[in-house]
């Protein structure tokens, strides 16, 4: 059922949303973006929960795009580009800290996710991976903005234009997270730094995060508008064209 594509648990003020396809690497279909949006504006409404950890099931945290489900116009991509931001801007504007738990793949949509986030905490088997240049499109949800202001411009951008992936160890000595823990580790010690930031005062956290926020998101809203109209652009190019050619047959 879609509504099983991401669930949602809350214990005690924490509420984790836990991506749930891994038999598809949690790969980002419509249904899954609709069932994310709505637990993400359950857990920014509900004044019991002041922190939120996002999680994948499975051996990867997320695959990118679902490429068996593919829009066939440019706007109809450009739609799903929204909804994908829509997704972001809800972690990126709750008032609530979010952390992104992550392990194994983190592609495409699924690493603009992990980077709206407030804190990553990644496995040592995880690597952040930005193919969108290869597939003939732009990077999507955010993840131009999010990658160069938590990353750099210099890094972000070689990542971004050649379609590379960051390692665990190599985003940790770049000042990507300063979390890399064992991957069978990883849900305990997301929820151990849940538990740390619950015993400080709720009020200055959702303060602090509306301010740290001020330095580098200021353009954030003229940036995805951007983004939304060059991806859909960009998937009427025959580079676009070609490189769905070369898919595997879906």
């Amino acid at each position: 059922m879609d509504e099983d594509n991401t669930t949602l648990e809350q214990a005690g003020t924490l509420a984790v949303i836990t991506l749930n396809r891994p038999n598809k690497a949690n790969a980002l279909s419509p249904a899954m973006r609709a069932s994310l949006q709505r637990h993400l504006d359950q857990v920014a409404a509900d004044e019991r929960v002041d922190t939120v950890l996002l999680q994948a099931a499975g051996p990867a945290f997320c695959g990118g795009l679902d490429l068996g489900d593919l829009p066939q116009t440019p706007m109809d991509w450009r739609k799903r580009v929204l909804a994908a931001q829509a997704n972001h801007l809800a972690v990126l504007r709750m008032p609530k800290v979010v952390i992104a738990a992550v392990q194994g793949a983190v592609v495409g949509g699924g690493a603009s996710l992990a980077l709206s986030a407030d804190i990553l905490v990644m496995a040592d088997n995880a690597h952040l991976a930005f193919p969108f240049v290869r597939l003939g499109i732009v990077p999507d949800g955010g993840s131009s903005c999010f990658l160069q202001a938590k990353l750099g411009v210099a890094v972000a951008t070689d990542l971004l234009l050649t379609g590379g992936r960051i390692e665990a160890a190599e985003a940790a000595r770049l000042g990507l997270t300063r979390r890399i823990v064992p991957a069978a580790e990883l849900a305990t010690e997301a929820r151990r730094l849940a538990a740390q930031l619950q015993a400080l005062p709720a009020e200055a956290r959702a303060l602090t995060k509306s301010l740290a926020r001020q330095y580098w998101a200021e353009r954030l809203d003229a940036i995805l508008a951007h983004e939304a109209d060059a991806f859909g652009y960009a998937t009427a190019t025959p580079g676009h064209q070609a490189a769905l050619a070369r898919l595997p047959q879906r």
